[in-house]
């Protein structure tokens, strides 16, 4: 669809947000088709991780004002409808076992700002910002952003974000650890892809196994996810992707784990 495009770099799959005359604002069209952008590469043994970005220097405004203005005048059913959509896309990048990787230019904000913290990692240029920017239009937030970020930053922070809609500057969002690197501006796509690719070659079960560890930790009791952990490596420690990581590193030559489940 034009509004999502995707390309393929070896084992990284770009998915692209593409609408720039709105600077790439969400509907539920980019919704669906990112949704399935992930469903995809979640069955594709092909593709080793995925980045997020958008078209013409900025990652996205969020929600269409104009869609947003339609179905504040319709009934709830039809206003819950879009979120749901929204929902899901987030819900199929958790679910998608691949790492994704936000690429951010000018800023994300509204549901851009839910897109990009619902990614395992971001990369972001220096001088773009993050806004959960509901609030500016008598709106709350939806996309998750409030548990992806709850669980990353202080209340209070995150408390400012929700009640001012302010632009944070990415530099600060990296002191906090929310961004993983901040790089030169027109650049946030190559970083990723380089990160990307370092990922993609690494052990898709493995990987596989740790988001899903990293998403359950917010969740679980300590008891609960030691034994998640227990089981996790006691598999693992019996399949071929550790085997291959063992040999390399007794054999001091790098691992090639491509074609191993």
């Amino acid at each position: 669809m034009e509004n999502v495009l995707t390309e393929r770099r070896g084992r990284v799959l770009i998915a692209k947000i593409n609408d720039p005359a709105t600077r790439n604002a969400l509907n539920w069209h980019i919704y669906d088709g990112l949704g399935e952008v992930f469903e995809a590469a979640a069955k594709d043994a092909g593709i080793g991780a995925v980045v997020l970005t958008g078209a013409e220097g900025f990652f996205s405004s969020g929600g269409n004002l104009h869609g947003l203005k339609e179905r504040s005048q319709a009934d709830y059913a039809t206003r819950r409808s879009s979120v749901d959509r929204l929902h899901r896309m987030i819900l199929a990048m958790r679910n998608c076992p691949k790492p994704v990787i936000a690429a951010i230019e000018g800023g994300a904000a509204g549901a851009g700002a839910s897109t990009a913290t619902a990614c395992d990692l971001i990369v972001a240029a220096k001088g773009s910002y993050l806004s959960v920017a509901y609030i500016k239009i008598g709106l709350t937030p939806d996309g998750g952003v409030t548990a992806f970020l709850g669980s990353a930053i202080p209340r209070q922070m995150l408390a400012e974000m929700v009640f001012t809609g302010d632009k944070i500057p990415v530099e600060r969002l990296h002191q906090m650890g929310v961004v993983n690197r901040v790089v030169e501006p027109g650049t946030a796509l190559d970083e990723a892809l380089e990160l990307a690719g370092r990922l993609a070659d690494g052990p898709a079960q493995a990987l596989a196994n740790g988001k899903r560890l990293i998403d359950q930790a917010r969740l679980n009791d300590l008891k609960t996810q030691l034994d998640l952990e227990a089981e996790g490596i006691a598999a693992s420690l019996g399949g071929p992707e550790s085997a291959e990581g063992i040999d390399a590193f007794l054999g001091k030559r790098k691992p090639d784990f491509a074609g191993l489940t």
